[in-house]
Parts: structure tokens; C-alpha cells; sequence
């Protein structure tokens, strides 16, 4: 057992304390021996983090899971459009050499060009505006190049002769002009990727994998890409018609007001693109009858679509008809179109529908470069799936109100951008191309998705992974082109 300390003991105890402190003082440490035995700062933020990293974990997962979906589609649209970007030459893509001289002419006069010599400008400047004042701000040269026409271009791939050192990088003048307006395309196109995305997502909330099944299908649509990596205007309109489907959508769900703004704007701007925007302005205006406004509301709603693309594109359309007699002035375009072709002409029983549906899902150039035949007819059985299982699901009955109202307003996007084809083709000249469904793109891609998944999950509300069967087959068609189809013509 220890002795037990005397009082003489605890006073030397207590003597050596203080001569150890007055010596500290007197050297000047005291303070770091307070340091040394005083609580660690490090220790008490290192506690801290430990309290709210379960919170900063939760908000991170939350980030990830809804940027995740989007980063990927973007990413995937975005390599594809560039590899077409720097792949295909300058001008073998449908009008695209119109387009530039378009920006060009906008760029050096700040004028609308003449139609007789630049045949895109029958149409409104939104784009071509655009490009041409990117093009000023970043101070790069007028994009023109006057390329000669290829003699033999109807037994050879390319349409215009091209110089050797056309494609060298780095790109320099006029060459870098005509890619940065390729880039824009691009933008437009990842606009359109983000709000096929969100569509899906506002009509099947807690589907995460539906919805991006359907944004990968129009990322990974190889001529959507193909058209997003060249200077025309088609991007542009699907990202328009997108917003505003997306917007009324949200005023069906809704009836918030500020949704009508958006779309008010969304149609104004598409018709300053394109006048087939009228498909898109038909839908909205048709949608609202089934929205939750009021009459009153529904009137003022239908009103600031009219006044918002009468205020914005209406002079353009105003001045086609006073200069040239017709808001579309199509016998002033001399660029060898076709004559129109009534709906009795055996070409739309043998052809017209065959080639409206290779050039949706891919014909690069001037509608010459294809794929095997094969991959169209495989390609074709998949639509038919899709379009079998959006009847079963559609018999199955298990889609809520909303979803009904959604994918009813969709499925007559659909119908009239097909009616605005045939139409073209018999009023003004025979165009079977399936670029020009891309104003119902929103509907397309779900629709695909959602009949997919219909023939392999009986129940409507979840998801099968068969529904990235589309995604993954256009993927690997897209890795075919480049790989095998374009080293062939180019």
C-alpha cells in the first residue's frame, strides 16, 4: 500500500509547479504549452464534418442522381454530333452550303439575302441570326466558301468538289467559320436531348430509367446527330417545339401561368426558325382544352401565343408577302427542287414511306450516303414493336389522367408533323425526309421507350431494362457509320 502524501510532500509538489510555470513565462512558452495540451481545432472541425456528412452525403447523392442522366445524355449526343462535325465534308449535308451563305450575307450586310440566289432565305433568320452574330463577336471571318459543283455527283458520294487541305486542323478562316456554326447546331440539339429528358420525366415522375431511355433515343438517333454536326436550321426547330411541348405539358399538369410565358416565347422564337412551327402552335393551342385554366384563362393563354409569335416573327412573314405575293414564296427558290406530287402518284405507295423512314433514323449527304438495307429492315421491326406495345399499353388501361391528357397531346404532334410532310410533298415539292419529324421528337423517342417497356413489364408504372434495347442498338449503329459506312463514301 502507498504511503499517503504529507503535507511537506503536497508543498514541494506545489514549489516545482510554479517554478515550472514562472520559467515558461519567463521563456516565453507558456502559451504554446496551452497550445500543445489545449483541445485541437483540427479535431473539433474534423467532429463537425463527421456531424453533417450524412446531410452532405444525401445532398451529394441527390446531385449525382439528377444531374447523372443528363450529364450522359449530353455527353453521348455531343461526341457523336462533333465526330460528325469534323468527319463529314464541308457542305455534303442537305443544304447546308444555302445555310452558310445565309450567315454570311447576314454577317456582311445585316440584311436578309435574295432569295433567287440564296434559297434558305425564303425562310426566317432566327438561326442564321445567330451564327452570324456569333461569328462577328468572336471576331471570325465570313464562313463562304465557293466550292465547285462535282460534275459526276450523281455516281459518286460527294456533291461538291473539295480542296486536300480542306480538312486540316487547325481550322483557319472561312473552314473555322463553317464548324463553329456546325457547333451551334450542336447546342440547339443538346437543348433538345435535355427537354426530350424532361418531358418523360414531368409525364412519368420516379422513372428515371424511362426517361432517359427516351433522351438517349434522340441522342443517339444517328441522323439527329448528323444534322446537329451540320449548318442547318433543324436542330434549332426541335429545340423550340420541345420547350413549348414541354411547357404546355406543364400547364396541363399545373395551370401555373408562368408556363404560358414560356411557351408564348417558345413559339415565337420557333416561328422566327421555321414555319412549320404551325404544327407545333396547333398542339399547344389544342392542349389547353384539356388544361385545368379557366375559359378566361384558356383565352388569354391562346392570346399571348398568337401576340407573342405575331410580335416577334410576324414581320418577316409580312414581308415575304408584300415583296413577294405568299407568306412561302416557294417559285422564287431555284435550287432544283422536285415538282409536288399529288397523293395519287404511285410514289407514295412504293417509296415516299420507305424513304421517310431510313432518312429518320439515318441517309447522310445529300440523301446518298445509307446504311445496309438490313439494318433498315431490323430497324423497322423495331418500330413495330414499339408500336405494338404502345397499343398494349393503351389497352391495359393503367396510365393516370395526366398521363393520358400527355401522351394524348403527343400522339397528335406526331400525327400532324407526318400530315405537314405529306402536305409539303404535295403542295410545294416531294420531300421524304425524316428530318422533318424532328419537331415531334418528344413524342417519337417516349413513344419508342414506352412501347418497348409496354411488351416486357405488364405493369405501366415500372421499368424493364429492355427499354434501353433502342438506345443500345442506335449506339452501335453509330459506331457502323463511322467505322464502316463513311470511310466508304469519303
Amino acid at each position: 500500500m502507498a504511503p499517503k502524501p504529507t503535507f511537506d510532500n503536497r508543498m514541494v509538489r506545489w514549489n516545482k509547479q510554479c517554478y515550472n510555470s514562472r520559467n515558461l513565462r519567463l521563456a516565453g512558452l507558456d502559451s504554446l504549452k496551452h497550445a500543445i495540451l489545449a483541445p485541437s481545432h483540427a479535431s473539433t472541425e474534423e467532429r463537425a464534418a463527421e456531424r453533417e456528412s450524412p446531410h452532405m452525403t444525401r445532398t451529394s447523392h441527390r446531385l449525382i442522381s439528377r444531374w447523372l442522366p443528363i450529364g450522359s445524355l449530353i455527353i453521348l449526343y455531343s461526341g457523336f454530333a462533333i465526330a460528325y462535325n469534323v468527319k463529314v465534308p464541308l457542305y455534303e449535308a442537305p443544304d447546308e452550303h444555302s445555310h452558310v451563305a445565309y450567315v454570311d450575307a447576314l454577317q456582311r450586310t445585316g440584311r436578309i439575302p435574295d432569295i433567287p440566289r440564296i434559297y434558305e432565305a425564303v425562310g426566317p433568320p432566327f438561326y442564321h441570326a445567330v451564327g452570324a452574330a456569333t461569328l462577328k463577336i468572336v471576331g471570325f471571318s465570313p464562313p463562304f466558301i465557293g466550292l465547285p459543283e462535282n460534275p459526276n455527283h450523281a455516281t459518286e458520294a460527294n456533291l461538291w468538289l473539295h480542296t486536300p487541305t480542306e480538312n486540316d486542323l487547325p481550322y483557319r478562316g472561312p473552314v473555322l467559320s463553317i464548324h463553329v456554326l456546325r457547333g451551334i447546331s450542336m447546342m440547339f440539339g443538346i437543348g433538345t436531348v435535355v427537354l426530350v429528358y424532361l418531358t418523360a420525366s414531368l409525364l412519368f415522375p420516379g422513372r428515371p430509367l424511362l426517361a432517359w431511355a427516351a433522351g438517349a433515343n434522340t441522342a443517339l438517333l444517328p441522323q439527329f446527330a448528323f444534322v446537329g454536326g451540320s449548318v442547318m436550321n433543324d436542330t434549332t426547330l426541335a429545340f423550340f417545339s420541345a420547350a413549348a411541348v414541354y411547357s404546355v405539358l406543364r400547364i396541363v399538369k399545373d395551370g401555373a401561368l408562368v408556363w404560358v410565358s414560356v411557351c408564348a416565347g417558345s413559339l415565337a422564337l420557333g416561328f422566327l426558325t421555321e414555319a412549320a412551327m404551325i404544327v407545333v402552335a396547333i398542339v399547344c393551342a389544342l392542349a389547353l382544352l384539356v388544361s385545368p385554366l379557366s375559359w378566361p384563362r384558356r383565352g388569354f393563354a391562346l392570346t399571348a401565343f398568337v401576340a407573342a409569335s405575331f410580335a416577334v416573327a410576324g414581320w418577316f412573314y409580312i414581308r415575304n408577302w408584300v415583296e413577294f405575293g405568299a407568306i412561302y414564296p416557294v417559285e422564287k427558290i431555284n435550287s432544283g427542287l422536285g415538282p409536288p406530287r399529288p397523293l395519287t402518284d404511285p410514289v407514295y405507295r412504293e417509296v415516299f414511306l420507305s424513304t421517310l423512314q431510313q432518312s429518320y433514323w439515318y441517309t447522310g449527304g445529300w440523301m446518298n450516303v445509307r446504311v445496309g438495307g438490313t439494318m433498315y429492315q431490323f430497324l423497322d421491326v423495331i418500330a413495330g414493336m414499339a408500336f405494338g406495345g404502345a397499343i398494349l399499353m393503351i389497352v391495359r388501361n393503367k396510365l393516370s389522367p395526366f398521363q393520358q391528357r400527355g401522351l394524348l397531346i403527343l400522339g397528335i404532334l406526331f400525327a400532324l408533323a407526318v400530315f405537314e410532310v405529306f402536305w409539303i410533298s404535295v403542295r410545294i415539292s416531294l420531300e421524304s425526309q425524316g428530318r422533318f419529324l424532328f419537331i415531334a421528337q418528344p413524342a417519337i423517342a417516349l413513344l419508342f421507350a414506352l412501347g418497348i417497356n409496354a411488351l416486357f413489364q405488364r405493369d405501366s408504372q415500372r421499368d424493364h431494362p429492355a427499354v434501353l434495347l433502342l438506345p443500345a442498338i442506335l449506339f452501335g449503329l453509330n459506331i457502323g457509320i463511322f467505322t464502316l459506312t463513311l470511310p466508304t463514301y469519303y
